[in-house]
């Protein structure tokens, strides 16, 4: 269950992340003006609507680095793979885009820094994980809440986003309790 389990016949939403992180990731190597759509509060306190569309879109596929696109391809590849398993593709893209506005708008609100990376989807995946892992009392599931806890704590570090770690976060673990609140009734 904690292991990719990927269709070889097609590619996972996740994986299709992971590719279009990558490149447009690497399309900021050859054209570093396009990091200027990372996620900050100066389009939407401009009301300069088309810039903050265009930052929506590509935040979060915009990475500082190599390193920081695959700590952030692994996350995804491991932990992304087997969320999207648990609650369908229709659930799992409504997840990324319930992420990606909460995070924005956590950044706009909360941060005077410029934001970008899946960071805050990942942090979400997990969240959402720890606490099904949680639920069915399986052994990996203190190691879960660890790790998501050391990454919001990553996020103290200089250069890094708290607040999109911390709110992608707070909506997986939100989007899991009201998942199985309703599932509950």
């Amino acid at each position: 269950m904690l292991y990719p389990n990927v269709d070889n016949n097609r590619l996972s939403l996740s994986n299709i992340l992971i590719i279009v992180s990558a490149f447009v990731t690497l399309l900021s190597f050859i054209e570093p003006e396009i990091l200027r759509f990372g996620m900050n509060s100066f389009a939407f306190f401009t009301q300069d609507w088309w810039m903050l569309a265009i930052q929506l879109i590509l935040f979060q596929f915009l990475h500082g680095g190599i390193l920081h696109l695959l700590g952030n391809s692994l996350f995804l590849y491991l932990f992304g793979n087997t969320v999207e398993r648990m609650l369908g593709e229709g659930r799992y893209i409504l997840l990324f885009v319930l992420e990606t506005l909460a995070s924005a708008a956590a950044i706009i609100v909360f941060s005077q820094a410029t934001t970008i990376g899946i960071s805050g989807f990942t942090m979400a995946i997990l969240a959402y994980l720890a606490l099904e892992l949680r639920a069915q009392r399986h052994p990996e599931a203190n190691t879960a809440f660890l790790v998501l806890g050391i990454n919001i704590l990553i996020g103290l570090s200089p250069g890094i986003s708290l607040i999109g770690h911390a709110a992608g976060a707070v909506v997986g673990a939100g989007y899991y309790g009201l998942r199985h609140l309703r599932l509950s009734r």
